[in-house]
């Protein structure tokens, strides 16, 4: 509010008519990460004081696809001219999936006014916006509502005869800022359980005793290569598992935190396969199987430890970093 009115006085000190502008967000829906879209229905309102500032019918939209517009219901009050529009349609939106499952996304509606900056600015009426209590958007929380008043400047006067060529034009924006947060606590698991289970296989391979006296050196050699197979599956279990969870979670930002975590089992994986070929040399070699166990049992203990440490610090990193809101 004070953002607000601090903007409308400096509008009014320059000489620029304003106008307030409000959002009842009624409905949420469709959101769809992976399209990067979301749906979405909002009754707006803008409050002139004179019935030609109206900026509703001439406003434009900047993310949005097919954007269906009510016929606008103006009315008078003492405080001037309100005119009232609902929209509904799908908007675009550029989603920081990083953290997914743990992430909090911001996406935005974005009102422009069709007159330059010097003519008109928009101030947000934050103090009556407000959401429904009825939007519940499946599979996520919201955790803020707010208008914030911005300028954008399009690099090009759109052929008025009065500016300059190559001169710029800057208009008055609203952005209609909706914070979200997931709210399934099951999708982690559900992808990430294949990576567990790979690494408790994986490492279990290498606590099976394999000095036993009743072994002879073709049996243990039986029992490395069974593991270099195991390991080998497991491997091409993680890429594909890999590949299912990039068309669910995309991010066109960088590295997922799902993404660091089949890096990081990868990693282990092929720890565990350098691992069992240093153990065959080691039996060819004539070495103690006594010591090679050993190794083994030491290994594995210390190689699931620094797995599991390491991925909790990632996971811990990813969910308490404020990416957007």
């Amino acid at each position: 509010m004070a953002r607000a009115a601090q903007a409308a006085q400096a509008a009014q000190a320059a000489g620029v008519p304003t106008c307030t502008l409000g959002a009842y967000l009624s409905d949420l829906y469709d959101i769809e990460p992976a399209k990067h879209t979301f749906a979405a229905r909002f009754r707006l309102w803008s409050v002139c004081p004179e019935r030609d500032l109206d900026p509703l019918p001439k406003a434009s939209f900047s993310n949005v696809s097919n954007p269906e517009r009510g016929d606008p219901v103006v009315t008078v009050h003492p405080g001037g001219f309100r005119d009232v529009m609902l929209l509904q349609g799908t908007f675009r939106q550029n989603w920081d999936a990083r953290a997914f499952p743990f992430d909090r996304q911001r996406i935005e509606v974005v009102v422009s006014a069709g007159r330059p900056l010097e003519e008109f600015r928009f101030v947000p009426d934050n103090a009556n916006s407000a959401v429904s209590e009825d939007v519940a958007p499946s599979g996520w929380r919201l955790t803020g509502f707010r208008l914030v008043a911005t300028e954008h400047r399009f690099p090009t006067n759109f052929g008025d005869p009065s500016l300059r060529p190559g001169t710029g034009v800057t208009h008055s924006q609203v952005r209609i800022r909706i914070g979200l947060e997931r709210d399934d606590p099951t999708a982690f698991l559900k992808l990430t359980g294949p990576l567990y289970l790979m690494v408790l296989i994986a490492t279990a391979t290498f606590l099976l005793p394999s000095h036993s006296e009743e072994l002879a050196m073709g049996e243990r050699l039986d029992s490395l290569q069974s593991r270099l197979g195991l390991l080998g599956g497991g491997l091409f279990v993680v890429m594909l598992n890999m590949q299912q969870v990039s068309a669910v979670v995309t991010s066109s930002v960088g590295l997922t935190l799902l993404d660091w975590l089949h890096l990081l089992t990868l990693a282990y994986v092929l720890l565990a396969v350098m691992g069992t070929v240093a153990s065959w040399r080691w039996t060819v070699r004539g070495g103690d199987p006594v010591r090679a166990e050993r190794y083994h049992h030491g290994g594995a203990v210390y190689g699931l430890l620094g797995y599991s440490v390491a991925a909790a610090a990632l996971v811990g990193w990813f969910a308490a970093a404020d990416w957007v809101w």
